[in-house]
């Protein structure tokens, strides 16, 4: 995969509003609902494990390990 072009404040303008625990679906519908959403975030969001979030961290972790799988080495990451 190319280096991610979504950037930290894309991802951080999504995740503005979640009330915790939060599961998929709940992030990926209300980051969606917002509009202007970065498509890259939004297939990134789609691609975190199914499971209920406690934090924005836990989030984090989710999508910097999608970013990882898809070969995207650690100083390119976008969070």
């Amino acid at each position: 995969m190319a280096n991610p072009h979504a950037t930290k404040q894309d991802f951080e303008s999504a995740f503005k509003g979640f009330h915790y625990p939060i599961s998929k679906s709940g992030i990926y519908n209300m980051a969606r609902d917002k509009g202007g959403i970065d498509r890259e975030v939004a297939r990134v969001l789609a691609e975190i494990p199914n499971q209920r979030y406690k934090n924005e961290d836990d989030i984090r972790l989710a999508v910097r390990s999608v970013y990882l799988s898809r070969g995207v080495l650690e100083d390119d990451l976008p969070i």
